[in-house]
């Protein structure tokens, strides 16, 4: 469950939004198609496929160049396995959430995170949705250290910092790998770390903490713990 206060339910009301899920039919079995009580419409990728160039589109705006998203890898990696959470207006995608099976058990690894409308809580209500869809207990990603999606994540629970991103990762040098157990409460006593200083002692192999609202305001330090959580 996230840390957050608002209700996703809520959110979405607010704002004459809905909740869709785009995938594969062979995934329904395994999902809750009512996450913390939000009736979820089900698009079946191989019968929407108007559904899945929508998504497509909206993803390669908002992440272009090295972080680009080949279609091969839409096919084979997000609908085959699984689902994509999307946050609706209609039949336009507001925010939208993907995390990957993975073979540790109650555990998803956070792949792609958008949200299309600032301000309203829309990033937030799709990954909250998303991970409860998932029945996910533990979700691990990569993220960038100056991205204001880690104001998201933080609110799902501390962020234990496992270390750098892969080398062949499109934006490696200014992303790191993380885990964060869904709900766990988190440390009070934290302060703003410079973003070079971070990278410095994560790239040494230290494992920090990071806590919310997870970036600064000054969008050059991020909330760190003064005590860390055991890995």
């Amino acid at each position: 469950m996230p840390t957050a206060s608002a209700a996703p339910s809520a959110i979405l009301a607010a704002h004459g939004l809905h909740f869709a899920a785009l995938g594969s039919a062979a995934a329904l079995p395994h999902l809750d198609l009512a996450p913390l009580g939000v009736p979820t419409t089900f698009l079946d990728a191989a019968r929407e496929p108007g559904w899945v160039e929508r998504y497509h589109a909206v993803n390669l705006a908002r992440f272009g160049g090295p972080l680009a998203l080949p279609g091969w890898v839409l096919a084979d990696l997000y609908l085959l396995p699984s689902a994509i959470g999307l946050v609706l207006d209609g039949d336009a995608i507001v925010a939208a959430y993907y995390a990957a099976p993975s073979l540790e058990p109650g555990t998803v690894i956070g792949v792609s995170l958008l949200s299309l409308r600032e301000g309203i809580g829309a990033g937030y209500a799709v990954k909250a949705l998303t991970l409860a869809m998932y029945r996910a207990r533990v979700q691990r990603g990569i993220t960038q250290w100056r991205s204001r999606a880690l104001r998201v994540h933080t609110r799902f629970g501390p962020l234990v910092v496992e270390g750098p991103a892969p080398a062949v990762h499109g934006a490696a040098a200014e992303s790191f790998v993380y885990r964060v157990i869904l709900g766990a409460p988190s440390p009070s006593d934290a302060a703003p770390m410079p973003i070079p200083e971070a990278i410095a002692r994560t790239n040494a192999g230290e494992r920090l903490t990071i806590v919310g609202p997870g970036l600064h305001v000054d969008g050059e330090h991020v909330w760190v713990a003064r005590a860390p959580l055991q890995p």
